[in-house]
């Protein structure tokens, strides 16, 4: 048992490595300690303090105005809709571009291609019903907006595609921007 809490611990040591720059790694050092539960604690912690200073550095350079959910995303409103504001269990259609920070595009989607998934509901329903998965930020995010309006939202990977990405366009541990256009909710 202990060498899987070791291993765990190198493991996640590398994972905070590779995400950190070399003026990073003396700070990263104190994240690591004996009792791999605290390590992987403080690792997490430092990453999540990462990805905020890297979101706020995108908001400032994108001079976009955005609000920090609770959640844990950001949100920065574009167009507002039409006053009705989307319910748990609706069904939306988005039109939506989904990038990296960096600009980098993964997938877009359109009014004639949209992005069409069930508010709240499991990816394992989407599955069944032939819609689409949504990241869990965007369930979240969803219920915030109303019907027609444009938003700038953004994921930081736990509420993304997380450590290991979406195995097609998406990066481990990418920070994703959403900039979407809700086209119609039932």
């Amino acid at each position: 048992m202990k060498k899987v809490y070791v291993a765990v611990n190198i493991l996640l040591v590398l994972l905070g490595l590779a995400c950190a720059n070399t003026a990073d790694d003396k700070k990263l050092q104190q994240y690591i300690d004996v009792n791999p539960r605290e390590s992987i604690e403080r690792i997490n912690k430092f990453l999540s303090e990462k990805d905020k200073d890297r979101i706020e550095s995108f908001l400032r350079r994108q001079n976009l105005t955005a609000t920090f959910d609770e959640s844990g995303f950001w949100i920065a409103r574009i167009e507002q809709g039409n006053g009705t504001k989307i319910q748990e269990g609706s069904a939306v259609a988005l039109e939506a571009t989904i990038s990296l920070l960096d600009g980098t595009l993964c997938y877009t989607y359109t009014e004639y291609n949209p992005l069409i998934f069930i508010v709240n509901k499991s990816n394992e329903l989407s599955e069944k019903t032939e819609l689409q998965n949504a990241v869990s930020g965007l369930h979240s995010a969803l219920i915030l907006i109303e019907d027609k309006e444009r938003a700038i939202l953004i994921f930081p990977p736990h509420l993304a595609h997380g450590v290991i990405g979406d195995s097609n366009n998406i990066p481990p541990r990418s920070i994703l921007v959403y900039d979407i256009k809700v086209l119609e909710v039932k």
